[in-house]
């Protein structure tokens, strides 16, 4: 019986073994928080954030030892880069906490900009790290030494309330991504192009010391990844890192080679922070937020066709009844039926083989003679806060009424037109279907909405540089590769056309558009004279009345820019030699004109001939490869006859 016993408790011990032994490890997750990747993100975020704060302190410091002669210039020199370098170990998460603040104390541009969602009227100064670095790119630092002093200060003040706010603040794994890939963005479209250090262009480093960062962070996810048996990703992401810190490391900011930096290591960054995220099965803000955003955050490529969202600018809902409403707008673009002589249509000065322009100096009234502007692209249009070159309406559907109502358009009235569309049993059947009104009536903003339908469906991103970065396309000729480069290095030209829709709206959020003082002539006679267009500071909008917005105009998209000729507001420059001639030489102040607000650097930008070549090829081959199909048929069975008769306006 002890044998029995013995043998019976041998034989369940070996099948234990053997049972351990088959079944496969399983590697718990850490016990803590502290000892999970997010925990220790934090805890690395607070001391880099208190190395921000002690740098601030020296920074503030050496200016007022420089004052008093106690140290040299180099060592405040030094000393500004020791603030940089800190400043941009946190940058990604301050700006992910509070853009607001990131905007109006830390890193806001040089420029006096209005406050946004307040009732007052108040205009903010410039002040910030951007601010300094203007300063700090003086050859003399003594002779900016007073605003140093205050502008030091007003750093240190507003970023100590900053960290205050942040430093007690915890991130989710879902923020930490989303940050991480925020701030790719920024890297590609304000960092590396010279638009957060507008003076010393130090972007190129700082781009170095941002990646070091996201990479330190990045690591702590090593265990997880390996616990979803995802080694290869955690490898691979890990591996862009190092390639992309060593493409940065220590490189000029003229000769670095931006194109091939975004191609072969930002974006494939971008997309595989995403795959991490998805693999971690960390929800996304798409799964929290109750609102549209700007930027699909599921999207993997910044030149991706989905990468913004049209309906997070317009009031339309993305829903079954869109294609429709797509097609609807479409006639009525095309149809004089919404002018008052029934003679004029939307297509009348936005051409679709011209871009959606005219090809005109300023558009044509309806009385044949020429209006003030250049007709603007509609391409692209939708991604933008405010529209117009004046920038007086704020969103896209809101537009078409100050067509309708001017007298040199369309010359007419909501009730007018729609007293002529009810005449249509076509068009009534249309509006009804897609709007199902109780009453059956066509309403204003029925007809606002189908027009918006169609010009949000105007944006293919499709042209050769979008190919390329998309993958489509293996290489670009070696002018358009130059010439990128330059447009988003030397010449400054993506400090204010921001990739990837090239015009003025602003990432990495990409919800707030940009205007622009350029001091743009009303002929090329000389001596040159300012033209007397007021633009935005005469918009209507009284919130809007500051002095720095005197000429100032909205920053268009440069996409489709060899079809939209002639160029500016006024349309005063016939060719895009003519424009990067005036660029070339500091704009209006560059040129003699007396200017106080331009927003354009007046110094030259020393650009040759060949370089000037090069960023024409470039810009060209942002045209579109899509042709829009425009041909339309206009109902034709109105009871008026005489409505029946009009013709289709907008193709040669």
């Amino acid at each position: 019986m002890r044998t029995d016993s013995l043998l019976l408790v041998g034989s369940l011990f070996i099948s234990s073994l053997l049972i351990l032994v088959s079944r496969p490890v399983i590697k718990q997750q850490p016990a803590t928080y502290t000892q999970k990747a997010i925990g220790q993100i934090n805890q690395q975020f607070k001391l880099d954030l208190k190395r921000f704060e002690r740098e601030l302190v020296r920074f503030e410091n050496a200016v007022k030892d420089f004052s008093t002669e106690e140290i040299l210039e180099k060592d405040l020199r030094n000393s500004y880069q020791s603030l940089r370098t800190s400043f941009k170990k946190v940058e990604f998460v301050l700006e992910y906490l509070d853009k607001e603040a990131y905007d109006k104390v830390l890193n806001g541009a040089p420029l006096p900009k209005l406050e946004p969602k307040v009732a007052d009227f108040n205009i903010l100064q410039p002040k910030g790290l951007q601010v300094i670095d203007e300063l700090m790119a003086e050859e003399d630092l003594s002779a900016v030494l007073d605003d140093l002093v205050s502008q030091s200060k007003k750093l240190s003040t507003g970023a100590t309330s900053v960290i205050a706010f942040s430093k007690d603040r915890r991130l989710t794994d879902r923020q930490f991504f989303e940050a991480c890939r925020q701030a790719i963005i920024r890297m590609v479209t304000l960092g590396i192009t010279g638009f957060d250090t507008p003076g010393t262009t130090m972007g190129i480093s700082d781009t170095y010391t941002v990646l070091n960062s996201l990479q330190q962070s990045f690591q702590y996810y090593e265990y997880e990844l390996e616990n979803v048996k995802q080694q290869q990703m955690f490898k691979k992401v890990n591996n862009l890192f190092d390639q992309a810190g060593r493409q940065t490391r220590k490189k000029g900011f003229e000769n670095f080679d931006r194109l091939k930096f975004i191609k072969e290591y930002a974006q494939p960054l971008y997309a595989s922070l995403l795959e991490v995220h998805l693999a971690l099965d960390y929800e996304t803000i798409e799964e929290v937020s109750r609102f549209p955003l700007a930027v699909n955050y599921t999207e993997d490529n910044i030149f991706s066709e989905n990468f913004l969202n049209p309906f997070y600018y317009v009031s339309l809902e993305d829903s079954d009844q869109v294609d429709d409403l797509e097609e609807l707008g479409k006639l009525l673009f095309f149809d004089p039926i919404l002018s008052s002589d029934n003679r004029m249509s939307c297509a009348s000065c936005h051409l679709p083989e011209k871009a959606f322009t005219d090809g005109m100096r300023t558009s044509i009234s309806n009385t044949g003679h020429p209006l003030k502007r250049n007709s603007m692209t509609l391409n692209y249009a939708v991604y933008a806060s405010g529209y117009f070159h004046d920038m007086r309406v704020k969103r896209l559907e809101d537009q078409f009424e100050h067509v309708v109502f001017s007298e040199d358009e369309f010359d007419s009235n909501y009730a007018s037109i729609i007293d002529k569309l009810n005449k249509s049993p076509k068009y009534a059947d249309r509006f009804q279907a897609i709007f199902q009104d109780p009453r059956s009536k066509i309403r204003n903003h029925h007809i606002d909405y189908a027009l918006t339908a169609y010009v949000m469906s105007l944006n293919s991103f499709d042209s050769p540089v979008d190919q390329y970065f998309q993958g489509k396309r293996e290489d670009l000729p070696a002018e358009i590769k130059r010439g990128f480069n330059l447009f988003t290095g030397k010449a400054a030209c993506a400090t204010c056309h921001f990739a990837p829709l090239f015009s003025g709206t602003v990432p990495p959020l990409y919800v707030e558009s940009e205007s622009e003082v350029l001091g743009v002539p009303n002929d090329k006679n000389t001596p040159l004279v300012l033209d007397d267009d007021r633009g935005r500071i005469s918009n209507g909008n009284m919130r809007e009345v500051a002095e720095f917005f005197v000429s100032s105009f909205k920053t268009p998209t440069v996409r489709n820019i060899d079809k939209t000729g002639p160029y500016m507001h006024n349309g005063v420059f016939a060719s895009l030699e003519e424009v990067m001639d005036f660029y070339n030489e500091g704009g209006g102040a560059g040129r003699g004109i007396s200017l106080e607000h331009q927003t354009l650097a007046p110094d030259p930008l020393g650009l040759t001939k060949q370089e000037i070549s090069d960023i024409i090829a470039f810009m060209k081959a942002l045209s579109d490869t899509t042709v829009y199909d425009n041909h339309v048929q206009l109902p034709q069975d109105f009871s008026q006859q005489r409505l029946n008769g009009r013709r289709v306006v907008g193709f040669d």
